[in-house]
């Protein structure tokens, strides 16, 4: 790993074989995220472990983008600061947050979001919200889909502890979004981005 990686990410590395053993965890097609430059990854929402799992599959140091709410709970807050975070705001008239993600981006970052905004209720995929789709289009950057397997049966938020149940990260090609509907025709073609992108995380998380 890079010199410049945040120590989070470098304590992360040193203690994950313990997850990896315990869940079994596995990945496939980590060779779709981009070696170098920009790239938004967007993945399901299912299980507290879900960040965690995302940072440990890919080969590259990950900021994600997270509720606000969230960001400044007592422990989150540490990890997410250290580790270059952005906080959103749950409002799509919130401009502020969509302009930190495309600075990000503009620094070669690998952006982590979970479209649908939060962590499903019984492990499908919940409606999305056009937050991955527009910074996709917006920046015009690779948008990598993303599945998680089994972290629902896992880790899901009935749990008060984790199970040890077999984990897969499955990464996608990145999407082959049309160049017509980048930059100011962005929002004109948010849904039919959206929709191609949730079709493609629901495949990957199915296997």
């Amino acid at each position: 790993m890079a010199a410049g990686t945040p120590l989070p990410y470098r304590l992360l590395r040193l203690i994950s074989a313990l997850p990896r053993w315990y869940f079994h965890f596995r990945v496939e097609g980590a060779r779709h995220i981009p070696a170098a430059g920009p790239c938004l990854i967007a993945a399901n929402h299912v299980s507290y472990f879900d960040p965690i799992a995302l940072a440990l599959a890919c080969p590259r140091p990950v900021r994600f983008i997270i509720d606000r709410e969230q960001y400044f709970r007592p422990l989150v807050h540490w990890v997410a600061a250290h580790t270059g975070a952005i906080p959103v705001e749950n409002d799509p008239r919130d401009l502020g947050s969509l302009r930190r993600a495309l600075g990000a981006l503009r620094e070669d970052a690998v952006l982590g979001i979970f479209p649908e905004g939060g962590r499903s209720v019984d492990g499908g995929l919940k409606p999305v919200k056009p937050g991955a789709a527009l910074l996709a289009l917006r920046a015009g950057v690779p948008l990598v889909p993303a599945g998680i397997a089994g972290a629902f049966a896992a880790y899901s938020r009935y749990h008060r502890f984790p199970r040890r149940r077999p984990i897969v990260v499955r990464f996608g090609e990145p999407l082959d979004l049309p160049g017509a509907w980048r930059g100011h025709a962005a929002r004109e073609h948010l849904g039919e981005a959206m929709d191609l992108l949730m079709a493609r995380i629901g495949d990957l998380a199915a296997g």
